[in-house]
């Protein structure tokens, strides 16, 4: 669980939902975790309570972003009192292209995450994106990226999101390689520790793809991973101009 000593006291977060089950498993996590939890039920009863409770933080479970989702967030952005609220969505994990488009428009402070994920990374996304004091955290940057290797988490201009751990050593090495071409070879040994001729490559490929759509998500749908099919990897700068880039074959 979360230390509850560096999270804001008596914070108050709204949980809105349209599908129940998930929405029950968010509000255990957040009460686990020493927050005070309002439930909405629904996009009009959310946006009533939003005007009424003014919450520290709020949080969507989206069973699926369909025009009500769009509308909802429209709203967020045009209400002068809900547009300074920091919003975190949860959505299932085959929304994250849509939840990338969503981040690109958003000009407030937002999160985004992808379900099924662990209590304790909905926790740290929560601290994270309600602290405004940040000494002590363990950073690298590139471009308008910043990681924090301590909770694993990653920052750009549309939002944050949590890694896993193998996504966070991935990133730290690719951040910290500027424009340099990595051959998969090297990722298996610098960052999944096996010795020469040993591992799978399709292990580098899976992880690669899972931490290219959580950078598309925080930098609004900037595809920064570069995939060489004959030579290996290359990462840009989070400044650097977004062009398609080729799939793993």
């Amino acid at each position: 669980m979360v230390d509850s000593a560096r999270q804001l006291s008596a914070t108050a977060v709204l949980v809105a939902f349209q599908k129940r089950a998930v929405a029950h498993w968010v509000v255990h996590c957040l009460r686990q975790a020493g927050y005070i939890v309002a439930v909405a039920k629904g996009y009009r009863d959310a946006r009533r309570r939003l005007s009424i409770i003014e919450p520290d933080a709020a949080i969507l479970c989206a069973g699926m972003l369909d025009g009500d989702t769009e509308a909802f967030f429209g709203w967020l952005e045009r209400d002068p009192h809900a547009c300074s609220i920091p919003t975190v969505v949860v959505a299932p994990s085959k929304s994250q292209p849509a939840l990338a488009n969503i981040a690109a428009r958003r000009r407030t402070r937002g999160a985004y995450l992808c379900w099924p994920l662990k209590c304790r990374d909905l926790q740290l996304t929560m601290r994270d994106l309600l602290e405004s004091d940040e000494r002590g955290m363990d950073q690298i940057t590139n471009g308008h990226l910043v990681l924090d290797r301590r909770s694993r988490v990653l920052r750009g201009r549309a939002g944050i999101t949590i890694l896993s751990a193998t996504e966070c050593r991935l990133a730290e090495y690719l951040m910290s390689q500027g424009r340099r071409t990595i051959p998969v070879e090297g990722l298996l040994t610098r960052v999944f520790d096996f010795r020469t001729g040993d591992g799978n490559p399709d292990l580098v490929r899976a992880h690669v793809a899972a931490l290219r759509e959580k950078i598309k998500i925080v930098t609004g749908g900037t595809d920064l991973i570069r995939v060489l099919n004959t030579h290996g990897i290359v990462f840009h700068r989070s400044r650097d101009t977004a062009r398609r880039q080729p799939q793993f074959p």
